[in-house]
């Protein structure tokens, strides 16, 4: 895999099993699994990245999501749509656009344009 193929680590707070888990429960199993990327931004907000393989065409598809009140746990407060980074959630069909966003994300909070 090459370094534009791996999602990006700076400012990870942690990686997890991610299962829709308050979904119905045809949707519990294992097809369904992926993973949960939590990065805390130094401004007080998250970034929350799911990649769903069962639910995306290609395993390097990232769901992306701004969030509040990132906990050491990687709990979180709620999403927020609010930003001047997006007022939705972004589906990025490649790992290099989700590290695109990523880095916007962290130009934002430090305060850079």
């Amino acid at each position: 895999m090459s370094e534009d193929e791996k999602i990006t680590d700076e400012l990870l707070l942690l990686e997890r099993h991610h299962n829709l888990s308050k979904a119905s429960d045809a949707l519990k199993d294992e097809r369904w699994r992926g993973v949960q990327r939590i990065y805390r931004l130094p401004n007080g907000y998250g970034l929350s990245l799911v990649n769903p393989p069962a639910l995306r065409s290609s395993p390097y598809t990232w769901e992306a999501a701004v969030i509040t009140d990132v906990q050491d746990n990687g709990d979180f407060g709620d999403l927020s749509y609010e930003t001047p980074l997006t007022n939705d959630v972004e589906v990025f069909t490649s790992t290099a656009s989700a590290n695109a966003f990523i880095r916007k994300a962290i130009q934002w909070a430090v305060g850079q344009p």
